[in-house]
């Protein structure tokens, strides 16, 4: 095994897989006629960060970003790729402006059923159980708020599975991390070496999630024991989502560095296969086993990431300029 290989890392997209390299970014799909088609979307990987922007921490929070843009423009374009027939201009600018609004009552949703109702659940469950210290309190909120929030999303993950559509998606998450495992072993033929691969991978974004959920736990402990210690009162649940999410930049970034580091030591330290393990059971509901023509979609979105020529039977999209 090498090395020096280059990182890479990627998400599933609809019919299709998205890899970024440290130097490119790809993404492939195939269509219902059983093409292959990639796109080069080198064009939205970012400058080199300099300065306090490169710094731990600070850095987590801008690459959480910087993957967020790239993974929803390479979704949207998977979307239309593997479409039958293609919209009028009209109609897709409606369907921009639902999706939109969609993304935004998804948003809402997402902070009453993940911030607001376990706070809210959290402490009218502890004012039950009696009186305690105020950090205590903090701690036991933010324990049930944090454990709520959890099996809440496990269930999600459940529920959403049962969709086939979203089953396939999870068939191609697991492809990208198959790939990905037959790169940094060293392969040459990546869709042929990948299918003896595991799908789990430690340096995933459901691990980043349950890192994120965890983190979260300690972090507003301490945010809300000070707030405690400053006003004497504990905070009800509204006012805590309202200073909570501020320091969302502060939680992903704490949590990436916990991710890369844990993947880092993953070989030498007992400790960091630990921390690792809870995201690794997590992916078991998010990645499954994928076919052979889903390895070849992830080859095929990994070699253009990394600046490999394709075979001529995949088609390529130009980036329009």
């Amino acid at each position: 095994m090498t090395n020096k290989r280059p990182n890479i890392g990627g998400q599933a997209l609809i019919e299709g897989v998205f890899m970024r390299a440290p130097d490119g970014a790809a993404a492939a799909v195939r269509k219902p006629d059983g093409t292959i088609v990639a796109k080069n979307m080198k064009n939205l990987v970012p400058p080199t960060r300099t300065g306090i922007l490169s710094k731990p921490i600070f850095r987590g929070a801008i690459n959480l970003i910087d993957t967020m843009k790239m993974g929803f423009s390479a979704l949207n374009w998977s979307a239309e790729t593997v479409e039958e027939k293609k919209d009028e201009k009209g109609k897709k600018k409606s369907s921009n402006i639902g999706m939109w609004l969609a993304n935004i009552g998804a948003v809402a949703l997402a902070m009453v059923l993940f911030a607001w109702l376990p706070l809210r659940l959290a402490s009218w469950i502890v004012s039950l159980i009696g009186p305690s210290s105020g950090g205590v309190e903090q701690f036991y909120i933010h324990i049930i708020a944090g454990t709520f929030r959890i099996f809440a999303f496990i269930l999600y993950i459940m529920a959403i599975s049962l969709m086939p559509d979203i089953r396939r998606v999870f068939m191609y998450h697991g492809a990208e991390h198959q790939v990905i495992h037959a790169w940094e072993d060293g392969s040459d033929n990546l869709a042929l070496d990948a299918a003896k691969q595991t799908p789990l991978h430690a340096r995933c974004g459901t691990s980043f999630l349950m890192y994120v959920m965890i983190v979260t736990i300690l972090c507003y402990t301490v945010i809300d024991s000070l707030v405690y210690l400053a006003t004497g009162v504990s905070p009800a649940a509204h006012w805590r989502v309202l200073y909570h999410l501020p320091l969302i930049p502060l939680v992903m970034g704490i949590s990436y560095e916990v991710l890369k580091t844990a993947d880092k030591h993953l070989d030498t330290s007992a400790f960091a296969r630990s921390l690792s393990k809870p995201g690794l059971w997590l992916q078991r509901l998010t990645t499954k086993p994928a076919t052979p023509e889903m390895l070849e979609v992830a080859e095929t979105a990994a070699k253009m990431a990394l600046g490999f020529d394709l075979p001529s039977e995949v088609e390529i999209v130009e980036e329009k300029t």
